[in-house]
C-alpha cells in the first residue's frame, strides 16, 4: 500500500504540473511494469502511450509554407512594378500637353486678354463676399473698439 500511496502522491503533482523528470520516470516505469488500480487505467493508458510515441518518425516531412509565400509576394510584387512602369511610360511619352506657344504676337496678345478677363470675372463674382467683411470692420470699429475698460 505505500507503494500505491507514493504513486497516488506523484500522480496528484503529475496532474498539477509540479513533476521532475525523474518522477515522472517513476510514474512511467510504474504503468509500465505493474497492474494498475481500475481508477488508474487511464493513466497506464497514457503513460503507455507515451512510450510508444517516443519511437516514432513522422509519417510526413514538414516543410514550411513561408518560402511559397514569399515567391508570391515577390511575383505579385515584380507584376505590380511592370504595371507602374508601363502607367509611367504611357503618361510621359503620349501625354505631351501643348502649353500654349505662338508664332503670332497678336494671336498671344487675344489669348493672354481672353484669360484676364476669365481671372477678373472670377475675381468679381466673390466682391460681394468682400464687402459683406467691410461692412463688419466697420460694425467692430464703431461698437468694439471705441469700449473703454
Amino acid at each position: 500500500m505505500k507503494r500505491e500511496d507514493k504513486i497516488e502522491k506523484l500522480l496528484e503533482k503529475y496532474l498539477e504540473g509540479k513533476t521532475q523528470l525523474k518522477e515522472e520516470q517513476i510514474l512511467s516505469e510504474y504503468f509500465k511494469n505493474n497492474d494498475a488500480k481500475t481508477e488508474w487505467q487511464v493513466y497506464k493508458e497514457m503513460f503507455s502511450y507515451f512510450e510508444t510515441s517516443k519511437n516514432e518518425e513522422p509519417q510526413q516531412d514538414f516543410k514550411p509554407k513561408a518560402k511559397v509565400a514569399l515567391k508570391s509576394f515577390y511575383k505579385y510584387a515584380a507584376i505590380l512594378i511592370v504595371c507602374i512602369a508601363g502607367a509611367w511610360f504611357y503618361n510621359f511619352q503620349y501625354n505631351t500637353k501643348d502649353l500654349g506657344t505662338y508664332d503670332d504676337p497678336e494671336l498671344a496678345l487675344q489669348e493672354t486678354k481672353k484669360v484676364f478677363e476669365l481671372i477678373g470675372s472670377h475675381i468679381n463674382s466673390n466682391t460681394s463676399e468682400i464687402q459683406k467683411l467691410s461692412t463688419l470692420e466697420e460694425t467692430k470699429t464703431k461698437y468694439i473698439d471705441n469700449l473703454k475698460p
